[in-house]
């Protein structure tokens, strides 16, 4: 008996020392290591469908953090709020060796309100706050979330940049039979999958990407899962295809589009005189533009449903949702056919959302006006933007057009090397002593024109401040400068700037100036004393 006892003892301390030890950095594979400032041990994501508006969310992950290089790891971050509950949040932080260093307790997780400006909404951050050790260290951490909504199904992303390797990762979705859950996988493997919504990954190795690649692009594996049937807040919607997904938008927005008779009537006699819709349009954006402001308002349900145009109306303020819904209010008391449109908006989204798998995945609202030969697109939370134009935040992607027969897949503008263009002619007029004049005359087309747009708005010494940050100019004075804006549905910036260099070159030394702007591939010209030169260039 003692001697079992003995025995007993031994296997339970290898076992504690075997789990103490098991994240040990020199266990991880050489190539794990290479390229890679986070190495992923583990990462367990499980999503359990009760029906459709409820669900449990369980995500477990172990991270080794290698080097400076993964300081934005430390922390780390689970947003909540009133349809996603975090029921219980736990964590531990090990050595290098694997060696336990402690758990994580309540005073190490700090909860704090998401946002707290130009917001109102009920989403908070509970926040792991763990230990700084001297790298290489381990974090550990278990998250388990109640939704009480099901709109949105998780994305799993087993590496989530280039520079994390995977020891091992599983995904798995449990769900009831009457509840068809639509799955897409990118980047993957067959052997990845392993059973019935259940995915497993092993030994994927940092790696550098690849230089220029497009916006948006990416290699790394991902699966996006999504409902067919769900119900969000008392309303029920079917995702089975962009038609019935906005059917259910509809019914978030029905009854939202009234205004006062007064409001109509203003509208009516701002556009009496108009000889076409464009005219009427135009008119109404520019109102809109003049008397409204952004901000956002995302309490439950209002993170998708729009304030009612009345409302908006009386406060003059709302996001894009209200905003986008307002401007549809307004254009239909003039006449104007117009469509509430959803986007994934920003410059780095540009091929992120899939138009072949339905999904909620959006993040802006916007307005569409279908004409005779084009669409015309409102960019309703902006004050400042022209009319009929969308940059880079929204060109040149699918978008989901709610008609009144429900969701329909179509697509932003592009705006191409011939619409994105910027033109300088420049004149520098060279000293004997090395001091020059320096004159610039730059017309700004399409996407180009954003920034000076930006400053021509601005006061004189706030862009002056801009440009002395952002010319690479060592020593230099500016004496003139100037804007002219036009807002056509492919706005132009023309741009005057005049400086003073003190010390362009050296004293005496002219004729490398030209071979300088040679080299620059200007076309230039020289007189006497003064050398011009003109660049056109596209995007």
């Amino acid at each position: 008996m003692k001697h079992r006892f003995i025995l007993l003892l031994v296997y339970s301390s290898f076992y504690t020392l075997s789990a103490q030890t098991k994240y040990g950095v020199s266990s991880i594979p050489p190539n794990l290591v290479k390229y890679a400032t986070v190495v992923v041990r583990d990462y367990e994501l499980k999503f359990e469908v009760l029906n459709k508006a409820e669900a449990i969310e369980t995500e477990h992950k172990v991270l080794t953090l290698l080097n400076d290089g993964a300081a934005d790891e430390i922390d780390q971050v689970f947003w909540y709020d009133q349809i996603q509950i975090i029921e219980s949040i736990e964590g531990a932080v090990y050595d290098a060796s694997g060696k336990l260093v402690r758990r994580l307790k309540k005073k190490d997780i700090e909860d704090q309100k998401a946002f707290e400006q130009q917001f109102v909404d009920d989403s908070r951050a509970k926040i792991l706050k763990f230990p700084r050790l001297s790298f290489p260290y381990t974090i550990e951490y278990t998250v388990v979330t109640k939704h009480k909504g099901l709109m949105f199904y998780p994305i799993f992303e087993p590496q989530e940049a280039p520079w994390q390797s995977v020891e091992s990762a599983k995904f798995q979705i449990f769900a009831p039979e009457s509840l068809k859950v639509r799955v897409k996988e990118i980047n993957m493997l067959p052997e990845q999958l392993v059973g019935a919504m259940h995915w497993e990954f092993r030994n994927l190795p940092a790696f550098k990407p690849e230089p220029f690649l497009p916006l948006g692009y990416s290699e790394l594996p991902r699966i996006v899962s999504a409902p067919t049937l769900f119900s969000i807040e008392g309303y029920d919607g079917d995702m089975t295809t962009w038609e019935s997904y906005g059917k259910f938008i509809n019914t978030l927005n029905a009854g939202k589009v009234n205004l006062t008779p007064e409001t109509e009537a203003k509208l009516r006699d701002l556009t009496a005189n108009c000889p076409d819709q464009l005219c009427k349009a135009h008119r109404v954006y520019e109102l809109l533009q003049n008397s409204t402001r952004y901000y956002f308002v995302g309490l439950g349900i209002g993170g998708w449903q729009p304030m009612p145009a009345g409302d908006v109306d009386k406060f003059k303020y709302s996001d894009c949702k209200g905003l986008s819904n307002y401007a549809l209010a307004m254009l239909k008391a003039v006449g104007v056919p117009a469509h509430y449109a959803l986007i994934r908006a920003g410059a780095d989204e540009v091929n992120a959302q899939m138009d072949d798998f339905p999904n909620p995945f959006f993040n802006h609202a916007t307005l569409c006006i279908p004409m005779v030969d084009e669409m015309i697109w409102l960019e309703c939370t902006s004050q400042k933007q022209s009319f009929g134009f969308l940059s880079d935040f929204t060109d040149d992607r699918p978008a989901l057009l709610i008609t009144p027969d429900g969701g329909k897949i179509v697509y932003t503008p592009k705006y191409g090397y011939l619409i994105n263009t910027s033109r300088s002619v420049i004149t520098v007029e060279l000293n004997a002593d090395g001091s020059a004049k320096f004159q610039s005359n730059d017309t700004f087309r399409g996407i180009e024109q954003d920034i000076p747009a930006q400053l021509s708005d601005l006061p004189d010494g706030t862009r002056k401040t801009y440009l002395y940050k952002v010319l690479n100019i060592s020593d230099f004075e500016i004496t003139a400068l100037a804007y002219e804006r036009k807002k056509d549905l492919i706005p132009e910036v023309e741009q005057k700037i005049s400086l003073n260099i003190p010390q362009l070159v050296a004293k005496g030394f002219f004729c490398p100036l030209h071979l300088w702007l040679k080299s620059e591939s200007f076309q230039w010209c020289n007189n006497p004393g003064k050398t011009q030169f003109r660049r056109i260039h596209g995007v």
